[in-house]
Formats: structure tokens, sequence, C-alpha cells
């Protein structure tokens, strides 16, 4: 895939959370690619009013890494998880009282959602594939 420009990046970021969201799904389960912050500690994480940890996470490298310059998170690199291992930690991530933020932009809007309404949206998208990971075109 080639290299998102500046310009791609803000005008996914300034669609309204429900567009980003939908965008993120669609373009994880084609790439089966995720990207997030982290450190030699772990993953960078947002907070709530309701103590829960948010970890944002992005379906590109370069947003993440733009989202890590406005938040100031200097201290935290961009990582990438494999997208079965995402949905095996989505699993985990309730006991663990962790909510998701999907592809926030630089002024930390996104959508917040439960780990397992992201694990189960992500696989209806990726049900709309083949063995070989080509989209089933179902017209």
């Amino acid at each position: 895939m080639a290299q998102l420009t500046a310009a791609d990046i803000e005008k996914v970021f300034k669609k309204p959370g429900e567009k980003r969201y939908d965008y993120f799904v669609k373009t994880v389960a084609d790439t089966e690619e995720v990207y997030g912050l982290a450190d030699d500690e772990g993953w960078a994480l947002l907070g709530d009013d309701d103590d829960a940890d948010i970890i944002p996470f992005f379906p590109h490298a370069e947003m993440a890494e733009v989202f890590r310059l406005a938040a100031g998170f200097e201290e935290y690199q961009v990582a990438v998880i494999d997208l079965n291992e995402l949905l095996a930690w989505l699993d985990d991530m309730p006991e663990d009282n962790m909510l998701v933020a999907v592809l926030p932009n630089t002024e930390f809007n996104g959508a917040v959602v439960d780990p397992g309404h992201l694990k189960a949206d992500l696989q209806k998208e990726l049900d709309k594939y083949d063995e070989e990971g080509r989209k089933i075109n179902k017209s």
C-alpha cells in the first residue's frame, strides 16, 4: 500500500467518529494489521472519567505517528499488532476494564467502544473475505 500523505490523514481525521470507525474496520480487515503506541513497559493508554483504560488503535502507522506527536507521547513508538493477535486480545480486555479508542484524531475525538463490539464488527467484516484473503463480491 502506498504511503499516506498528510492530506490523506487529515481528511480521515476530519470525518465523524462513526465514519472513522467504519474506515478502521474495513481497512484492518483488508490489511490484517493494527497500530498502537508502545514503549518498553506496554501500550499507551488514555483515561476516562470511569477509571477505564482506553487503548488507541489505528489502521495505518502514519496515522498512529501523527496522533503520537499531537498527543505528546514522545516516549512511545508506533507498534504493529497482527489482526489475529488483536482479536484474541480483545477477549481479555473487559476483565482489565479496558476500552478501545478507534482511530482517535489529534483532538482525541474517536469512537470509544467495548472490545467485544469491535471484535464482532471486525469478525463480520472478515467474513466477507475468502481463504486467500480476497474480498468476496456478493452482488
